[in-house]
């Protein structure tokens, strides 16, 4: 089983084979058990519990060991992020007991059998629920709101940070400056994350690899799956074997 949602502010999988040696990236990741409790190794220290949440760039390691399981990757400048982050004060990490999220097990267990919008929205609002936040439009400067938009249209044949400050009319520096006070994340890395999944998406919608990574701005094929490897923690025909994709 290997079920792919890809939403506005998330990416939603239902998967009994996700395993990824140690690794960090710049999405705030939720793992949560739909059998059993979740245990995770972050930064060398192994976390337990029903559900946990790995912050942005924390090394993690986890094995599903063929047990199926709900991840949950939110979009690192969305609302939810922001505000998940904000939760976590500075900690690598938030866990969460069996009867917190009985709710959210029933729903994911449920929309592993048929997708559903309706099921969908209802498992993303239980999180949200979980994590005692709302579903809010997080208001950036102007020129960074600017830029989020055209990087989230852009044809891809581009993604130098120069072309992008042309497009907002500032310098190279000053954008990447102002990206980061404003994101907490550096413009390079969230232009190599809209890259890495620009190309998933291609790939999954039936795309050859050589193809979705060329068209995603990669150099060559291995420059893909060197990316995926060192932001996922594993090889991307694993992230696609056997997988069903929707566009939510």
């Amino acid at each position: 089983m290997n079920k792919i949602y890809w939403g506005k502010d998330e990416i939603v999988m239902l998967t009994d084979h996700l395993n990824a040696v140690s690794h960090k990236h710049l999405m705030l990741q939720l793992f949560l058990g739909l059998e059993d409790d979740v245990k995770i190794h972050i930064r060398g220290r192994s976390v337990t519990g029903s559900c946990v949440i790995t912050g942005n760039d924390v090394a993690h390691a986890f094995f599903a060991n063929k047990k199926p399981h709900l991840s949950v990757l939110f979009e690192p400048v969305s609302a939810a992020a922001l505000r998940i982050e904000a939760k976590m004060n500075d900690c690598d990490y938030l866990a969460f007991g069996k009867e917190e999220t009985e709710d959210i097990r029933k729903t994911a267990r449920d929309l592993s059998v048929q997708f559903s919008p309706q099921l969908y929205e209802k498992l993303i609002g239980e999180i949200y629920q979980l994590l005692s936040i709302a579903q809010r439009e997080t208001t950036f400067d102007e020129r960074v709101s600017e830029l989020l938009q055209n990087i989230e249209e852009c044809d891809c044949g581009d993604h130098s940070i120069s072309h992008f400050a042309s497009q907002v009319c500032l310098s190279d520096s000053r954008l990447s400056h102002l990206f980061k006070e404003q994101t907490g994340m550096t413009l390079k890395g969230y232009i190599s994350l809209h890259r890495m999944k620009r190309a998933f998406s291609l790939l999954l919608s039936g795309e050859g690899i050589t193809d979705a990574a060329m068209k995603a701005g990669f150099d060559s094929p291995s420059h893909f799956a060197a990316t995926v490897k060192k932001m996922m923690g594993m090889p991307a025909r694993l992230s696609l074997k056997d997988s069903e994709f929707l566009k939510v």
